[in-house]
C-alpha cells in the first residue's frame, strides 16, 4: 500500500487524489498512485510551460504492456495538509522515458518519465506564417485562439494590456510560443511611466504575458515571509510563532529549510553586457547614416518599478566616468524601416530596436544579479511572480546591540522566478529568488 501522503497529517504531508496515464494509442488506462516514487514539477518565469518528472518502480512492465512510447496523457491531482488550500489539477503528455534500471530481481525496473503541460505538447507542431496588426496584447490572444484547443487558454490564459500599435508578419518558420516570445520583446506597458519588459511563461494557474513593472506590483500584494536562521542558532524569543505571519499557513511553513546564495553581485558582468551602460551604433541602410545611442542605468533606475533601493553601480566611485563613460558596445546592424508612415497608417516602426533594444537587455540582465535558493515546506498557493520577503538575522558578533535585527545584504524582498515541486514522502518547493537591486 503506498503511503504517500497519508491520512495522518504532519508537516509536508500531501494527498494524490489521482495520478492517472492514458494511452491514446491504446485507449488504456492505469493509476500510478502505487508506482511512484517521487514527483518533480518545474515552474520557471523564463518558460512558456511546465514540465514535469515521475519517478517510476514498476513490477507491471508498462513500457511494454502500455505500450508507453510518449503519447500518452497524465492527470495529476494533489492537495496539501492545509483545510483551507485548493487541490492542484494538472494535465500533463510523456514525451520521454529514461533513466531506466532493471533492477537485481528481474521482476521489476525504475525508470523516468518527462511530462510536458499540453500547450507546450501542441506547440511543436504548429506554425505561424501570417500578419498580425495592433496591439501586441491582442496579437498574443489571437495567437493562443488561432492554434490552441479552449483546454490549453480558456480561462488560463492572463494578458497584460500593451500601450503600442505594430504590423507584423510572423515567419512560418516561428512556433506558437516563439512567435509570443518574439513579441514580448516589443511589447510596451500602458501603466508604467517608462519602459519595462514583457515575460512569456506558464504557471500552475495558466500561461501569463505580463511586465516585469506589473509581475512586481501583482507579487508585492502579498508578500510572504520567510526566515532562515542556522540550525544551531535560535529563533528570535526561540520560537518560530515570534515572528508576525499573516497567512493561514503554520508558522513552520514559514521556516527555510535550506538557502543557497547562487550570486550576490557581478560588477564585471554588468559593465560587460550593458547593466550599468551601454553604446550602440545602428547602421541604417536606406538612409545611408549611422545613429549612436548611449544608455545609462540612471536614466531609468528612478522611474522603475523594483525590488531594493539602490543601484548597483553608484556615481560616488571615483572612477565612474570611465566606467559610464565606455559601457558595453552594441554594433547593430543594419537597420531597415520597415512601415511606411502616413495618416491612414500611424503604425509605429515596425521592430524599434533602437528605441528597446538597451533597455530591454538592460531589464532582464538586472532581474538575475542577485539570486538565492530555498526549500521550504510545500506551499500550492506560491507562484512564479511571488514576492517573498527573506529574514535573515544579522550575520555578525554584535548583532544584538543593533535595532534593527535583519541583515540587509542577503535578506530582502525577491521575486520568485522558478519553482520545484517535490512530492516524496513529504511535499516540499524549491525557489529560486531574485532580486532587481541591492540594498546596502
Amino acid at each position: 500500500m503506498n503511503e504517500h501522503g497519508s491520512q495522518i497529517l504532519k508537516a509536508g504531508d500531501y494527498k494524490i487524489e489521482s495520478l492517472t496515464l492514458h494511452s491514446l494509442v491504446t485507449g488504456d488506462s492505469i493509476n500510478l498512485s502505487a508506482l511512484y516514487q517521487y514527483i518533480e514539477i518545474y515552474e520557471d518565469i523564463f518558460s512558456p510551460y511546465l514540465t514535469a518528472k515521475i519517478h517510476i518502480e514498476d513490477s507491471l512492465n508498462l513500457p511494454e504492456r502500455m505500450p508507453i512510447i510518449g503519447q500518452e496523457k497524465v492527470e495529476l491531482v494533489f492537495k496539501t495538509e492545509i483545510t483551507q488550500m485548493e487541490k492542484i489539477e494538472l494535465v500533463f503528455r510523456v514525451y520521454k522515458l529514461d533513466s531506466h534500471e532493471i533492477m537485481d530481481n528481474g521482476k521489476s525496473q525504475k525508470y523516468v518519465l518527462h511530462l510536458i503541460t499540453e500547450g507546450g505538447y501542441f506547440n511543436f507542431s504548429e506554425y505561424c506564417g501570417y500578419s498580425l496588426r495592433g496591439q501586441t496584447s491582442k496579437m498574443v490572444n489571437s495567437i493562443f485562439t488561432k492554434h490552441f484547443p479552449d483546454s490549453v487558454w480558456k480561462n488560463k490564459l492572463e494578458i497584460e494590456d500593451t500601450n503600442d500599435n505594430y504590423s507584423f508578419v510572423i515567419s512560418k518558420s516561428y512556433t506558437p510560443f516563439k512567435a509570443i516570445s518574439w513579441l514580448a520583446s516589443k511589447a510596451h506597458t500602458s501603466t508604467a511611466n517608462d519602459y519595462s519588459p514583457f515575460l512569456f511563461y506558464e504557471t500552475i494557474d495558466g500561461h501569463r504575458f505580463k511586465s516585469v513593472s506589473k509581475i512586481i506590483e501583482d507579487g508585492s500584494a502579498n508578500i510572504i515571509p520567510y526566515l532562515y536562521t542556522p540550525a544551531n542558532v535560535a529563533v528570535p524569543d526561540g520560537k518560530i510563532e515570534s515572528v508576525s505571519f499573516s497567512t493561514i499557513l503554520p508558522a513552520r511553513y514559514h521556516r527555510i529549510q535550506k538557502l543557497e546564495e547562487m550570486s550576490r553581485f557581478d560588477t564585471v558582468s554588468n559593465i560587460m553586457y550593458g547593466t550599468i551602460s551601454s553604446f550602440m551604433e545602428v547602421h541604417d541602410l536606406i538612409r545611408k547614416e549611422t545613429r549612436k545611442h548611449t544608455f545609462y542605468e540612471s536614466d531609468v533606475f528612478d522611474s522603475t518599478k523594483k525590488l531594493g533601493s539602490l543601484n548597483h553601480f553608484r556615481k560616488t566611485d571615483s572612477e565612474v566616468d570611465k566606467v559610464l563613460s565606455k559601457g558595453s558596445v552594441y554594433f547593430y546592424m543594419p537597420s531597415t524601416g520597415h512601415t511606411v508612415h502616413t495618416k491612414s497608417n500611424p503604425i509605429v516602426d515596425n521592430f524599434q530596436s533602437e528605441s528597446l533594444f538597451q533597455k530591454n537587455k538592460y531589464h532582464k540582465n538586472n532581474l538575475l544579479t542577485q539570486k538565492l535558493m530555498i526549500q521550504v515546506m510545500g506551499d500550492t498557493r506560491r507562484r512564479v511572480g511571488d514576492i517573498v520577503d527573506i529574514i535573515i538575522p544579522k550575520i555578525q558578533s554584535d548583532s544584538h546591540l543593533f535595532d534593527d535585527p535583519n541583515d540587509k545584504n542577503i535578506g530582502g524582498k525577491y521575486m520568485i522566478t522558478s519553482i520545484k515541486h517535490n512530492l516524496a514522502t513529504a511535499y516540499v518547493c524549491k525557489y529560486e529568488l531574485s532580486k532587481t537591486h541591492m540594498e546596502v
